[in-house]
């Protein structure tokens, strides 16, 4: 249903099980095979994914050769989103894209994205399986590098409208279940001082933000299907975040709780604190009123609290 897909905190992953038999590969979209386009994908994976290894094998070759081609997916009526995925061989990364346009009825909000933003991001193997019909963009390593070191603190943020909002939400999700996962003497000053968030930068191909809960050391992650930044989609639809205890779902490998996508690694977790904390915005979050936790006990809340 698009209604929970509009602020969805679950990564949507595209497989490739689920591409049309079509007589023609899809036309690869000229906006996502433009140079400067590649590059804050690339920056992206610089923040978020990448590391030293990663940019020591990259650097070794005098270019950074980049594989593009659309994907034909099986859409629901009226639904003119685009796919597409990226594959850079070098990071041994795939990386899907989608280019939100489509409609949710029952609140009369068009769902549309600025452009294709990065819906997932996953490691690959060595033969992993690219079209022939792949684009293929070759960039000169050194001036991706000169990039990438050029821009590495440079951190945008959402307008003061959109901030308000995101420090409202989160304000009404610091709930009672919450603060029972937390030391009495952070829920003790939430309830009287209130409460600091790290937001981290945003980037003009995710729509996604990651908030750091300095207190009672928490993460929260929201994503959006359409322009995060959209104030039609946020007076619409309620922001939905996905609620990470860092202290207590923290592993050091994926295997070690497989099949249960509730942990992050402990190298996802120090990314994320470096989005949030070191380049990050740092917001204060007002207490809570006794009115609002009388409310709390009869009214549902839209987290998603990972246990």
């Amino acid at each position: 249903m698009k209604k929970l897909l509009a602020f969805s905190s679950i990564v949507f992953l595209i497989t490739q099980n689920a591409f049309l038999n079509a007589a023609e590969p899809p036309k690869v979209p000229a906006e996502i095979v433009r140079k400067a386009y590649i590059y804050e994908v690339v920056r992206h994976l610089y923040r978020w994914y990448l590391d030293e290894t990663d940019v020591e094998n990259a650097t070794a070759k005098p270019t950074l050769l980049v594989k593009i081609f659309a994907l034909e997916m099986k859409l629901d009526p009226g639904d003119k989103s685009e796919y597409a995925e990226m594959i850079i061989p070098v990071f041994k990364v795939s990386i899907k894209l989608k280019k939100s346009d489509y409609r949710i009825d029952e609140l009369g909000i068009d769902v549309k994205s600025k452009g294709f933003k990065v819906v997932n991001v996953s490691r690959v193997p060595n033969d992993y399986d690219v079209p022939d019909f792949a684009s293929a963009v070759e960039i000169d390593i050194n001036e991706m590098k000169d990039y990438l070191f050029r821009m590495r603190n440079s951190a945008e943020f959402p307008s003061e409208e959109i901030i308000e909002r995101i420090r409202k939400s989160i304000r009404a999700q610091m709930t009672e279940e919450i603060m029972a996962k937390i030391p009495a003497s952070v829920k003790a000053t939430a309830k009287t001082e209130g409460q600091f968030v790290h937001l981290s930068p945003l980037s003009p191909v995710v729509n996604e933000v990651v908030i750091f809960w300095e207190n009672g050391r928490m993460l929260y992650r929201c994503v959006s299907d359409g322009d995060i930044m959209d104030q039609t989609l946020w007076e619409g639809v309620p922001l939905s975040l996905r609620i990470y205890d860092i202290y207590n779902q923290m592993v050091v490998s994926l295997d070690e709780t497989a099949g249960d996508n509730s942990f992050l690694t402990r190298a996802q977790i120090g990314r994320a604190l470096y989005n949030c904390v070191v380049l990050g915005k740092r917001l204060g979050i007002a207490p809570r009123s006794d009115a609002e936790e009388g409310r709390e006990s009869v009214k549902p809340s839209a987290r998603k609290l990972e246990k």
